[in-house]
């Protein structure tokens, strides 16, 4: 047709497609001969980008990936626990033994951080700042005691950084109640709990392969007040709790122990001042003062003060409520695999990947657009304030990152479960007259758990629906993530739920 014909003519990309008006047949057949070639390569990409689909879809069909995210303390790792607790028994009862240590390393701390309240002098105890180390495994090992405390980070939880209550001035606050001799004297004797400490990070730093952790542990004076937080970056293997424990290169943290790793030695410590321990605790001065200067150790993860005499008897054994209310902080993004031991998914492979929930390390959270996303919102902390942020409210902010989730295109086509969490301590909290209504100003129901559990629940019920970009259904569940048995039936809800949204995938690939 005339028409097409000029059309073709005119257009450039014809014209630079046209073979030269003087072309030689040998010029010509090198032309046809580069043509089939790239036809070639062209055709060999289309089918390694077709097998590379269809292994993405069979690997698929043999894993399910989970993204857990939530605010720092969320509960985010008791749920990888109670995982391999249900759906890996065998695996998890082999290395019950391997969290000992920390459930030890929980418990010291929680003693050192009330010596460190005890002071006389309330000037001496600042309530702003949270000196605990991060063990930060990107430090050279050479670093100095000031760079270490460059590095406090106020992330433990112990001091729980809660708003004033509302309605309460300063001159209704009686002053700090006064310490005794036989106060200070107890102090003394739990003075080797000091040691302890340092000898329980250096075994933990060993079982996660970390040298720079022991370098840490080393350098630190622990004869301040500072009491060194433990956790676990991205870059540090954590099999050796969380799933298969790797061979660990023993020749390149050998150089850097100094303190013998005697386990045996901490038991007998830990026995001779068990009696000590358990009078500090229950000491009604102590606990005032503890009152005082907002140091909530029961409402913080790794919590064995109450336990105190069965964890230093010599023979200890953790049980699977220790491993859950046992505390290790987790730092960037930690990947878990685990192969399912029981259940008509047998053998498949589940991949959970535990995303730091502090602001500095949420950037990575929309990269995971091929998981399903399980979200944690700890609702007990209502009067709290972030760690690392202490003009905003620890509920809001879950609510501010549910927005985020729900409005997050790359993470449109995952399935979101949402955990309403730690209800067991927001009902110990409003048992106690704690109201609710003083905190949340747009609540207006009773003060007992139905009333806000029903009154936060439709709150992000309504976030979702308003956020999300085409209408999703609305997965939430009550929980208490320390609790085993409950927490049970609610990941056989999930896994089902997981497994329903993996063949539709599947089928759409």
């Amino acid at each position: 047709m005339p028409g097409s014909s000029s059309v073709d003519h005119d257009d450039p990309l014809s014209r630079a497609m046209q073979p030269p008006k003087d072309e030689s047949p040998a010029d010509k057949a090198a032309r046809m001969r580069a043509e089939a070639e790239a036809v070639k390569h062209s055709q060999l990409i289309d089918a390694q980008l077709k097998a590379e689909r269809a292994q993405i879809k069979k690997e698929n069909e043999k894993q399910h990936k989970v993204l857990l995210v939530g605010q720092a303390e969320s509960g985010k790792t008791t749920v990888i626990k109670n995982f391999q607790i249900q759906f890996t028994p065998n695996a998890f009862k082999a290395q019950q033994e391997s969290w000992k240590a920390l459930i030890q390393l929980n418990l010291v701390r929680s003693i050192l951080v009330i010596c460190e309240a005890l002071t006389d002098d309330p000037n001496d105890y600042d309530l702003d700042i949270d000196n605990f180390l991060s063990l930060d495994s990107s430090v050279s090992p050479n670093y100095s005691i000031k760079a270490a405390q460059d590095l406090l980070e106020a992330t433990d939880g112990q001091r729980r950084n809660s708003y004033p209550h509302p309605g309460t001035s300063e001159s209704e606050i009686s002053p700090v109640p006064t310490l005794s001799t036989e106060h200070h004297r107890i102090k003394m004797r739990l003075s080797p709990l000091q040691h302890v400490q340092h000898i329980l990070i250096e075994h933990l730093a060993c079982q996660f392969d970390d040298p720079s952790l022991l370098a840490a542990a080393h350098q630190f004076n622990l004869g301040t007040q500072s009491t060194p937080d433990f956790f676990i970056r991205s870059n540090t293997s954590t099999k050796g709790l969380l799933g298969k424990k790797n061979e660990r290169t023993t020749d390149a943290i050998e150089p850097h122990s100094r303190v013998r790793l005697d386990l045996h030695e901490i038991d007998s410590i830990l026995e001779a001042c068990r009696d000590d321990m358990i009078l500090l605790w229950k000491d009604p001065v102590v606990r005032e003062i503890l009152h005082r200067r907002d140091v909530r150790l029961e409402e913080g993860p790794g919590n064995f003060l109450h336990d105190v005499a069965r964890i230093t008897q010599r023979g200890y054994m953790p049980s699977e409520q220790d491993v859950l209310r046992s505390r290790i902080r987790t730092v960037g993004v930690q990947e878990y695999s685990f192969h399912l031991e029981t259940g008509p998914d047998k053998g498949r492979e589940w991949r959970i990947y535990d995303c730091g929930g502090a602001r500095n390390q949420r950037h990575a959270w929309p990269f995971f657009d091929d998981c399903h996303l399980i979200f944690l919102a700890p609702i007990s902390c209502f009067d709290q304030v972030l760690a690392e942020d202490r003009r905003v409210n620890r509920l809001e902010d879950s609510m501010q990152l549910w927005k985020t989730v729900c409005s997050s295109k790359l993470l449109q086509n995952s399935e979101k479960v949402l955990f309403l969490n730690k209800c067991d301590i927001l009902q110990a909290k409003l048992t106690s007259g704690v109201q609710f209504k003083d905190w949340v100003s747009k609540y207006d129901g009773p003060n007992t758990l139905d009333g806000v559990t029903r009154f936060l629940k439709g709150k992000f019920k309504a976030i979702q629906k308003s956020y999300s970009p085409e209408p999703r259904g609305f997965y939430c569940h009550l929980t208490a993530v320390t609790d085993a048995r409950s927490t049970s039936k609610i990941l056989t809800s999930v896994q089902e739920l997981v497994a329903r949204a993996q063949l539709q995938h599947v089928s759409l690939l």
